[in-house]
Protein backbone atom coordinates (compact mmCIF):
# COMPACT_ATOMS: atom_id res chain seq x y z
CA UNK A 1 0.00 0.00 0.00
CA UNK A 2 0.67 3.33 -1.02
CA UNK A 3 2.03 5.52 1.78
CA UNK A 4 0.34 8.83 1.80
CA UNK A 5 2.54 11.81 1.77
CA UNK A 6 0.57 14.68 3.68
CA UNK A 7 -1.49 13.36 5.86
CA UNK A 8 -2.07 15.56 8.86
CA UNK A 9 -0.57 18.64 6.58
CA UNK A 10 -3.24 21.94 5.10
CA UNK A 11 -2.00 23.31 2.33
CA UNK A 12 -3.39 26.44 0.73
CA UNK A 13 -3.73 27.26 -2.74
CA UNK A 14 -4.80 30.14 -4.20
CA UNK A 15 -6.91 30.06 -7.83
CA UNK A 16 -8.02 26.71 -6.19
CA UNK A 17 -11.57 26.63 -7.89
CA UNK A 18 -10.18 25.92 -11.57
CA UNK A 19 -7.75 24.33 -14.03
CA UNK A 20 -3.95 24.78 -12.58
CA UNK A 21 -4.96 25.27 -9.44
CA UNK A 22 -8.13 22.84 -8.71
CA UNK A 23 -5.63 19.75 -9.58
CA UNK A 24 -3.15 20.84 -7.50
CA UNK A 25 -5.77 20.81 -4.89
CA UNK A 26 -7.16 17.54 -5.76
CA UNK A 27 -3.56 16.14 -5.72
CA UNK A 28 -3.15 17.31 -2.31
CA UNK A 29 -5.90 15.92 -0.95
CA UNK A 30 -5.45 12.34 -2.44
CA UNK A 31 -2.26 12.56 -0.31
CA UNK A 32 -4.08 12.97 2.67
CA UNK A 33 -4.02 16.94 2.90
CA UNK A 34 -6.39 19.51 3.90
CA UNK A 35 -7.14 21.48 1.85
CA UNK A 36 -7.87 25.69 2.05
CA UNK A 37 -8.88 26.61 -1.61
CA UNK A 38 -8.90 30.24 -2.29
CA UNK A 39 -10.50 31.38 -4.80
CA UNK A 40 -12.27 34.71 -5.56
CA UNK A 41 -14.97 32.68 -7.75
CA UNK A 42 -17.60 31.19 -5.15
CA UNK A 43 -19.31 28.43 -7.33
CA UNK A 44 -15.54 26.99 -8.27
CA UNK A 45 -13.88 27.31 -5.17
CA UNK A 46 -17.19 25.19 -3.43
CA UNK A 47 -16.99 23.05 -6.37
CA UNK A 48 -13.42 21.83 -5.41
CA UNK A 49 -14.03 22.04 -2.04
CA UNK A 50 -16.99 19.33 -2.78
CA UNK A 51 -14.76 17.03 -4.87
CA UNK A 52 -12.08 16.96 -1.94
CA UNK A 53 -14.58 15.75 0.27
CA UNK A 54 -15.53 12.57 -1.64
CA UNK A 55 -11.99 11.72 -1.26
CA UNK A 56 -12.45 11.51 2.20
CA UNK A 57 -10.00 14.86 3.10
CA UNK A 58 -10.97 17.78 4.68
CA UNK A 59 -11.42 21.15 3.37
CA UNK A 60 -12.03 24.85 3.80
CA UNK A 61 -14.13 27.16 1.15
CA UNK A 62 -11.61 30.53 1.23
CA UNK A 63 -13.82 32.81 -1.16
CA UNK A 64 -11.79 35.90 -1.78
CA UNK A 65 -9.79 38.01 -4.00
CA UNK A 66 -5.71 37.65 -3.23
CA UNK A 67 -5.68 41.21 -3.56
CA UNK A 68 -7.83 41.88 -0.46
CA UNK A 69 -4.91 41.40 2.40
CA UNK A 70 -7.19 41.61 5.14
CA UNK A 71 -9.66 39.01 3.74
CA UNK A 72 -6.83 36.77 3.03
CA UNK A 73 -5.40 37.01 6.62
CA UNK A 74 -8.54 36.82 7.68
CA UNK A 75 -9.46 33.39 6.14
CA UNK A 76 -5.48 32.09 7.31
CA UNK A 77 -6.25 32.76 10.83
CA UNK A 78 -9.81 30.81 10.45
CA UNK A 79 -7.37 27.53 8.36
CA UNK A 80 -4.72 27.51 11.62
CA UNK A 81 -7.42 27.61 14.26
CA UNK A 82 -9.22 24.53 12.38
CA UNK A 83 -6.22 22.81 11.28
CA UNK A 84 -3.71 24.12 13.94
CA UNK A 85 -1.11 26.11 10.58
CA UNK A 86 -0.23 25.88 7.47
CA UNK A 87 2.39 23.59 5.89
CA UNK A 88 2.52 24.72 2.40
CA UNK A 89 1.15 27.43 0.54
CA UNK A 90 0.94 27.15 -3.29
CA UNK A 91 0.31 30.71 -5.13
CA UNK A 92 -1.13 29.93 -7.93
CA UNK A 93 -3.71 32.80 -8.57
CA UNK A 94 -3.10 34.77 -11.21
CA UNK A 95 -3.81 36.27 -14.77
CA UNK A 96 -3.27 38.75 -17.62
CA UNK A 97 -5.41 41.70 -18.27
CA UNK A 98 -6.62 38.66 -20.38
CA UNK A 99 -8.96 38.22 -17.51
CA UNK A 100 -10.74 41.92 -17.80
CA UNK A 101 -10.93 41.79 -21.87
CA UNK A 102 -8.22 44.39 -22.10
CA UNK A 103 -4.90 42.50 -23.99
CA UNK A 104 -3.18 45.36 -25.70
CA UNK A 105 0.38 46.90 -26.62
CA UNK A 106 2.18 47.82 -23.58
CA UNK A 107 2.07 51.82 -24.73
CA UNK A 108 -1.58 51.57 -24.61
CA UNK A 109 -2.43 49.70 -21.15
CA UNK A 110 -4.32 51.51 -19.40
CA UNK A 111 -3.18 52.33 -15.35
CA UNK A 112 -6.02 50.25 -13.84
CA UNK A 113 -5.07 47.61 -16.07
CA UNK A 114 -1.84 47.94 -15.01
CA UNK A 115 -2.71 47.65 -10.98
CA UNK A 116 -5.42 44.80 -11.68
CA UNK A 117 -2.08 42.70 -12.89
CA UNK A 118 0.40 43.51 -10.63
CA UNK A 119 -1.82 42.88 -7.41
CA UNK A 120 -3.44 39.67 -9.00
CA UNK A 121 0.07 38.21 -9.71
CA UNK A 122 2.77 39.82 -7.11
CA UNK A 123 1.36 41.60 -4.49
CA UNK A 124 -1.55 38.94 -3.92
CA UNK A 125 1.03 35.89 -3.60
CA UNK A 126 2.79 39.11 -0.92
CA UNK A 127 -0.20 39.28 0.81
CA UNK A 128 -0.73 35.01 1.44
CA UNK A 129 3.14 34.83 2.06
CA UNK A 130 2.74 37.31 5.03
CA UNK A 131 -0.45 35.72 6.07
CA UNK A 132 1.11 32.51 7.03
CA UNK A 133 4.95 33.47 7.06
CA UNK A 134 4.46 33.96 10.99
CA UNK A 135 2.99 30.77 11.97
CA UNK A 136 5.34 28.66 9.78
CA UNK A 137 7.99 30.72 11.31
CA UNK A 138 6.94 29.68 14.60
CA UNK A 139 6.74 25.74 13.96
CA UNK A 140 10.27 26.31 11.97
CA UNK A 141 9.09 24.55 8.82
CA UNK A 142 7.16 24.80 5.96
CA UNK A 143 6.95 25.10 2.09
CA UNK A 144 5.83 28.12 0.14
CA UNK A 145 5.82 27.03 -3.69
CA UNK A 146 4.96 30.27 -6.57
CA UNK A 147 3.52 29.68 -9.54
CA UNK A 148 5.36 32.46 -12.22
CA UNK A 149 5.39 31.50 -16.04
CA UNK A 150 7.73 31.11 -19.26
CA UNK A 151 6.51 34.63 -19.72
CA UNK A 152 8.55 35.86 -17.37
CA UNK A 153 11.79 34.36 -19.10
CA UNK A 154 10.83 35.08 -22.94
CA UNK A 155 8.45 37.83 -22.54
CA UNK A 156 4.65 37.62 -24.14
CA UNK A 157 3.00 39.89 -26.65
CA UNK A 158 0.40 42.06 -25.18
CA UNK A 159 1.30 41.29 -21.36
CA UNK A 160 4.35 43.22 -20.65
CA UNK A 161 2.70 43.86 -17.16
CA UNK A 162 2.30 40.51 -16.86
CA UNK A 163 5.71 38.88 -17.78
CA UNK A 164 7.26 41.65 -15.14
CA UNK A 165 4.78 40.58 -12.62
CA UNK A 166 5.95 37.03 -12.99
CA UNK A 167 9.33 37.61 -13.02
CA UNK A 168 9.27 39.73 -10.21
CA UNK A 169 7.79 36.05 -8.60
CA UNK A 170 10.84 34.58 -9.25
CA UNK A 171 13.19 37.33 -7.82
CA UNK A 172 11.02 37.47 -5.00
CA UNK A 173 11.29 33.43 -4.41
CA UNK A 174 14.79 33.85 -4.44
CA UNK A 175 15.34 36.67 -1.78
CA UNK A 176 12.65 35.22 0.22
CA UNK A 177 14.69 31.88 0.08
CA UNK A 178 17.45 33.48 1.93
CA UNK A 179 15.42 35.19 4.54
CA UNK A 180 13.74 32.35 5.85
CA UNK A 181 15.87 29.49 5.11
CA UNK A 182 16.92 29.44 8.65
CA UNK A 183 13.35 28.72 9.67
CA UNK A 184 13.20 25.31 7.56
CA UNK A 185 10.65 27.06 5.07
CA UNK A 186 11.96 26.14 1.41
CA UNK A 187 10.69 28.45 -1.04
CA UNK A 188 10.66 27.43 -4.44
CA UNK A 189 8.83 28.53 -8.24
CA UNK A 190 7.46 26.69 -11.19
CA UNK A 191 6.92 28.19 -14.36
CA UNK A 192 4.90 26.69 -16.63
CA UNK A 193 4.50 26.53 -20.32
CA UNK A 194 1.26 26.48 -22.22
CA UNK A 195 -1.04 24.52 -20.49
CA UNK A 196 -4.64 23.21 -21.39
CA UNK A 197 -6.96 25.28 -19.55
CA UNK A 198 -10.95 24.58 -19.61
CA UNK A 199 -9.99 21.26 -21.24
CA UNK A 200 -8.50 22.93 -24.13
CA UNK A 201 -5.43 21.10 -25.23
CA UNK A 202 -2.09 22.90 -25.84
CA UNK A 203 -0.44 19.95 -28.00
CA UNK A 204 1.31 22.19 -30.37
CA UNK A 205 3.48 24.23 -27.77
CA UNK A 206 6.41 21.91 -27.34
CA UNK A 207 9.13 19.77 -28.68
CA UNK A 208 7.62 16.71 -27.62
CA UNK A 209 7.41 14.23 -30.34
CA UNK A 210 4.27 12.11 -31.40
CA UNK A 211 4.22 10.36 -28.23
CA UNK A 212 4.41 13.14 -26.16
CA UNK A 213 1.27 15.20 -25.07
CA UNK A 214 0.38 18.96 -24.86
CA UNK A 215 1.17 20.45 -21.07
CA UNK A 216 -1.54 19.73 -18.77
CA UNK A 217 -2.18 21.23 -14.87
CA UNK A 218 -1.07 17.62 -13.87
CA UNK A 219 2.50 18.06 -15.21
CA UNK A 220 2.54 21.37 -12.79
CA UNK A 221 0.67 19.75 -9.78
CA UNK A 222 3.29 16.52 -9.93
CA UNK A 223 6.10 19.35 -9.82
CA UNK A 224 4.11 21.25 -7.13
CA UNK A 225 3.78 18.59 -4.74
CA UNK A 226 7.85 17.22 -5.48
CA UNK A 227 8.79 20.52 -4.01
CA UNK A 228 6.39 20.11 -1.55
CA UNK A 229 7.93 16.98 -0.28
CA UNK A 230 11.90 18.31 -0.91
CA UNK A 231 13.59 19.63 2.49
CA UNK A 232 17.07 20.61 0.67
CA UNK A 233 15.85 22.93 -2.45
CA UNK A 234 15.06 26.26 -1.63
CA UNK A 235 15.06 29.90 -4.08
CA UNK A 236 14.91 27.46 -7.47
CA UNK A 237 12.78 28.14 -10.51
CA UNK A 238 11.77 24.78 -12.55
CA UNK A 239 10.64 25.39 -15.90
CA UNK A 240 7.80 23.26 -17.24
CA UNK A 241 7.30 23.79 -21.10
CA UNK A 242 7.97 20.75 -22.76
CA UNK A 243 11.28 22.34 -24.15
CA UNK A 244 8.73 25.05 -25.48
CA UNK A 245 11.97 27.51 -24.13
CA UNK A 246 14.91 26.16 -25.30
CA UNK A 247 14.60 28.07 -28.83
CA UNK A 248 13.84 28.22 -32.50
CA UNK A 249 14.91 24.67 -32.83
CA UNK A 250 15.83 23.32 -36.47
CA UNK A 251 12.46 21.88 -37.72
Amino acid sequence: MTMKRYVNKTVMVTGGGKNIGRQIALDFAKEGANVVVCDYNEKNAEQTVLEIKALGASALSAVCDVRDRDKIFEYVGEAIKRFGGIDVLVNNAGGSAGLLGKLTRFVDAEPDTLDFVIDTNLKGAMHCTQAVLKQMIKQKSGKIINISSIAALCGLYDRVDYAAAKAALIGMTKALAMEIGEYNICVNCVSPGAIERDGYPMEHMTFLGENGHGGTPKDISDTVLFLASQDFITGQNFVVDGGRTLGPGWR
